[in-house]
């Protein structure tokens, strides 16, 4: 078994490097090779993950990388290695998780490190971590035996002026982030002082049993293609007073 070691000074490549280029061509990877990263790539990915920027610092998470061995998966796939994410239960806490995670998630795939957000899959056993952070989320990841990249007109995804209340090209980047049986929930309306507002779409009844969970943790990706693009400037925050619109509900604003 080959063992890769190929990040090297993490925390230096993920200021230089330019995330968003890796959203024009990322792809969500189900095919891996049975070769383990090192122990040393391993750590270098745990202080990407601890110094990702966070949507809501207020909230406490924590998170476990662990091999095959110790998931539980109704998937007929596995990857070399994977990160089980938790989180204590506050406002936009699985927005937080999806936001920090898609971070890790771009950086990857930015070291053809293949990875794909998993929610059919859990941790066997659960243990040592805080009493009231839940379980939310799985990410897989490792060497892919195939290719991790594709073309933008590979991309499945509604059109841009069907996600927003006007085409706005800063929000392509939103548009290609992945999603829960690719739904694309999210939906955005522009202020006139500037300042974007994003909406998830409620499901029906049958798809919310096992969409809506997800669709918030999507949320929170589609955000995090807004701020690798927009570092400088991106500002989140939830406003007590909103726009209510017909079949969504308001997840917060920004501004960029």
């Amino acid at each position: 078994m080959k063992i890769y070691n190929i990040i090297k000074n993490p925390l230096n490549n993920v200021i230089t490097m330019n995330l968003e280029d890796i959203i024009y061509r990322r792809q969500s990877v189900r095919k891996y090779t049975n070769n383990t990263l090192s122990e040393e790539c391993i750590e270098s990915i745990k202080d990407i993950i601890n110094n990702s920027k966070e949507l809501n610092p207020d909230i406490s998470w924590s998170y476990d990388i662990v091999d095959s061995s110790k998931v539980k998966t109704m998937m007929n796939w596995k990857s070399p290695h994977y990160i089980f994410m938790y989180s204590e239960t506050s406002q936009n806490y699985l927005e937080n998780i999806g936001f920090i995670f898609q971070q890790v998630d771009l950086y990857l795939q930015s070291h053809d490190i293949g990875s794909c957000w998993l929610g059919m899959a859990s941790p066997k056993t659960l243990n040592h971590h805080p009493q009231d952070h839940e379980f939310i989320i799985t990410m897989a990841f490792g060497k892919s035996n195939g290719n991790i990249s594709r073309k933008s007109d590979e991309f499945k995804r509604k059109k841009l002026e069907d996600i927003s209340d006007k085409k706005d090209e800063k929000l392509n980047v939103a548009r290609l982030a992945p999603s829960a049986t690719n739904s694309q929930p999210w939906y955005f309306t522009h202020d006139t002082d500037n300042s974007y507002n994003i909406y998830r779409k409620r499901q029906n009844i049958i798809k919310r049993r096992f969409l809506d969970k997800w669709n918030q943790v999507d949320i929170g990706i589609a955000l995090a293609h807004i701020y690798v693009s927009n570092k400088n400037s991106f500002e989140f925050y939830v406003k007590d007073d909103y726009e209510k619109i017909d079949g969504h509900i308001y997840e917060g604003s920004f501004r960029i």
